[in-house]
């Protein structure tokens, strides 16, 4: 029962002198610092989180498939207006059709594939 006092004691001893060399921080330091993390805190919500890029898809495909509809269009008039419709019928020009609507194709698969890489840079 002794030893449990001297331990009690010592306990308390020991808890008195640590209580006894705490710093207390002056109160205008803590309120320096409350107003530091407030400040941050209203920073931090104003910045609007990096999102990926809107898919326009549709969009994209409207103006590249539209263009090439308008450059089909204008070349078929041209060659029935300057060569006649056995020409536009013949299979050449058929050829340059499909290589026209080829072309645009790419182009539209390449501008998804560059968007979809650009995405991915942004979330890695």
């Amino acid at each position: 029962m002794n030893e449990k006092n001297n331990i009690q004691r010592d306990d308390e001893f020991i808890r008195k002198m640590m209580q006894s060399a705490k710093d207390q921080a002056p109160e205008g330091l803590k309120y320096r610092i409350m107003h530091q993390v407030e400040t941050e805190g209203a920073f931090k919500h104003q910045q609007t989180p990096v999102k990926l890029r809107e898919r326009k898809v549709l969009k994209d495909f409207i103006g590249i498939f539209g263009l090439m509809y308008a450059v089909l269009a204008a070349l078929i008039g041209g060659a029935y207006l300057l060569k006649g419709k056995e020409f536009v019928l013949s299979s050449g020009f058929l050829w340059t059709i499909i290589l026209v609507a080829f072309v645009f194709s790419l182009f539209w698969l390449m501008s998804r594939v560059d968007e979809r890489l650009k995405d991915k840079r942004l979330i890695h």
